[in-house]
């Protein structure tokens, strides 16, 4: 009898959890990213005439690898997990080091009520400007730089992935949704000469999707925060208006974004915009072209009024041919320029990988021609 008793309770040990994991999935899912660029770059060095004319150089942009899992609970509600990190592959570990779950990762409820759930994970800004993007947002094709991102005199970011951040996510409400991201109070926000600092990043979007259209807004503020000053009582801040319209083979996206960095004694404001095209052709191949106006970075000391930073913007053209070599896997050709104004250093997101410390001259243009290679799985 007793032989039988743990027969049984050694089977139950190994049925139960199997019978809990029925209502469990894990996925495995990742993007992988080669673009190889051939650049005529802004002059870069440290004086004008001493940076390289033309080099090539190969990038991985956005490369990553993600495992995420989802339990239900019952009653219509899930738990859900994801952990997602960049894939290095170009450069190996021994000269870049990463960490695991480093990009979108979080644990979460979800149900009839929406989505909450904490981690590191895109703002709803970052998250909302991709709907009207539509080019990408970094390496050789980035355009992030003329828009949310860091970019010739303009030092403040807005497409920021928030750590130890909470979050929510509506219903979609006949097309119709909404997000919000909160950053807590994390001692690596604040700054230990000013305790009383706030250090938060908080950022909220709403989207309309219906149809052949889309239209997005998001409001960001980075009050406090340590990546731009220690001063207390700053905030940094952004509008972020865009949508996008398909009709035939066409689908066009346009952005807007004002920006304005907070400091002690000055304020930094700057107006960029951004138009993409997508036209798909006979067959596979589509045809894209993009075009992003960042406009100048225009600082105004608080105390006399005086402003600074005119003829600091820049245009970045691109225009390349996309071709689906099956479901997961598009080969492309593309050639991107940026014209800068005579104070503007914008360069090319690639051109200045490995020139640790080089300045664009300002004034100086830049192009690349660049083949791509993108895989999903």
């Amino acid at each position: 009898m007793n032989k039988k008793l743990i027969a049984a309770a050694v089977a139950g040990a190994f049925v139960a959890p199997a019978a809990f994991a029925q209502n469990s999935t894990v996925q495995i899912y990742g993007l992988i990213n080669v673009e190889y660029g051939l650049a005529n770059p802004a002059n870069t060095g440290a004086a004008p005439g001493t940076g390289r004319s033309n080099y090539d150089a190969i990038n991985s942009g956005a490369s990553r690898i993600g495992f995420k899992g989802e339990e239900k609970l019952g009653g219509g509600t899930s738990v859900f997990w994801q952990c997602e990190s960049q894939l290095r592959f170009l450069e190996g570990s021994s000269t870049s080091a990463g960490s695991l779950c480093d990009r979108n990762s979080a644990l979460g409820l979800k149900g009839s009520f929406g989505s909450i759930y904490a981690g590191t994970w895109d703002s709803p800004m970052k998250r909302v400007s991709a709907i009207t993007r539509m080019t990408n947002e970094t390496g050789w094709l980035g355009t992030q730089q003329m828009t949310l991102s860091n970019g010739g005199a303009w030092t403040g970011t807005f497409s920021t992935r928030g750590t130890n951040t909470i979050n929510y996510d509506t219903p979609n409400f006949n097309g119709f949704s909404a997000s919000a991201q909160y950053s807590t109070l994390n001692a690596a926000k604040n700054d230990g000469l000013a305790p009383t600092k706030k250090g938060r990043q908080m950022s909220f979007s709403g989207q309309y999707v219906a149809g052949p259209m889309a239209i997005v807004g998001a409001y960001s503020v980075h009050d406090d925060d340590r990546a731009r000053t220690a001063a207390v009582g700053s905030e940094d801040k952004a509008w972020f208006l865009g949508g996008t319209y398909s009709f035939g083979a066409a689908k066009v996206g346009l952005s807007y974004i004002n920006a304005e960095l907070d400091a002690a004694a000055t304020t930094v404001e700057r107006d960029s915009w951004h138009l993409a095209v997508d036209y798909k052709i006979t067959g596979p191949g589509t045809i894209r072209f993009g075009f992003s106006r960042a406009g100048d970075a225009e600082t105004t000391t608080k105390a006399t009024g005086a402003v600074t930073g005119q003829n600091t913007g820049a245009r970045l053209w691109q225009i390349g041919y996309l071709h689906s070599l099956s479901k997961r896997t598009t080969a492309s050709f593309s050639y991107a320029r940026i014209d800068n104004k005579s104070a503007g250093t914008y360069s090319l997101t690639g051109v200045t990988a490995g020139t640790t410390g080089a300045i664009v001259t300002p004034g100086s243009d830049a192009g690349a021609i660049v083949l791509g290679l993108v895989h999903t799985f």
